[in-house]
């Protein structure tokens, strides 16, 4: 071993001491603070608070005079360079958990691919082009008229009770023989003499519950909420494209949702409540506008 290989061992040992030894005078400034926050004993031979406080500044101050002597500075400056110079990542141990590349939350369950599909701007169809918003006075004739024999779908006034003339507001009974019953609730539009809905409820076919109450199904409290919320999106839509929304839920129990392909939401286990105005076809085929099935998770 050469001399100069022998110095740089010596000199190495000796800045490696004096940082060890700074180390550890540092340790033991960390209790000061709890030493002098703990509560003074009633033992006789305890130490004072003063004392004790007077003690604690000497060591700061003798631990502070240390770190500004020339052997340890020069130890700090030959570290700060070693560091510098390796390459190894050597360092404070770090939290191993730190080091480990974060996975992605599993999904619960796995989802059906669904494609991107603009939505519609139409939340209604438009009236016909002969047709006009239904007035209270022309309501008993619409009704005639909508409960064709034919139809699965009835429209009755619901006034349990109530005798003399007709006036708002004016309660319908919605009925779809073995799938549902929809109560909505008609008053005459601010702006018009034209009848808006004000509410829709829906409730299970053998359900015999008021208007005014709430279904005990979830299929149909998400009925509910599906329908409100898209009366709410256009406030004045007219009685009549309403109604063909309600007509839609004919195959509420049978349809499969046209984004997933399933009849039960895989989150709820719900049938496809919502329904989209939706236009399928083409120019030369034919351009056909129908209400879609879809389940509200499927909507977002």
């Amino acid at each position: 071993m050469s001399e100069d290989t022998s110095s740089e061992l010596v000199s190495l040992r000796s800045k490696l001491t004096a940082l060890t030894e700074l180390h550890s005078r540092l340790q033991t400034l960390r209790q000061i603070p709890a030493l002098l926050l703990r509560p003074p004993t009633s033992n006789v031979h305890a130490v004072t608070q003063e004392a004790l406080l007077k003690h604690e500044f000497q060591e700061l101050r003798e631990v502070s005079e240390a770190l500004r002597a020339e052997k340890v500075q020069a130890a700090l400056v030959a570290a700060r360079g070693s560091e510098a110079k390796d390459k190894s990542e050597l360092g404070p141990v770090r939290r191993r958990g730190n080091n480990k590349r974060k996975r992605a939350p599993s999904p619960e369950s796995p989802q059906p691919y669904r494609p991107f599909e603009p939505k519609s701007s139409v939340i209604f169809p438009p009236l016909d082009e002969a047709a006009t918003p239904l007035q209270l006075d022309g309501l008993p004739d619409f009704l005639k008229e909508f409960n064709r024999p034919d139809k699965i779908c009835k429209l009755r006034i619901y006034s349990p009770g109530r005798t003399g003339p007709l006036r708002c507001p004016v309660v319908l009974r919605f009925t779809i023989r073995d799938v549902a019953i929809i109560y909505l609730t008609l008053d005459r539009s601010f702006s018009s003499p034209s009848l808006i809905i004000e509410s829709a409820i829906a409730f299970g076919p053998r359900e015999q519950k008021p208007p005014h109450s709430q279904s005990d199904y979830a299929v149909f409290q998400k009925l509910s909420q599906q329908i409100a919320k898209m009366i709410q999106s256009q406030p004045q839509v007219p009685l009549q494209s309403v109604l063909s929304l309600l007509s839609s839920y004919e195959g509420l129990f049978v349809q499969r949702c046209v984004a997933c392909g399933r009849m039960l939401s895989m989150e709820s286990h719900i049938p496809p409540v919502a329904r989209v105005w939706t236009r399928t076809g083409s120019a030369e085929a034919g351009i056909i506008w129908q209400w879609e099935p879809r389940h509200d998770t499927c909507l977002r």
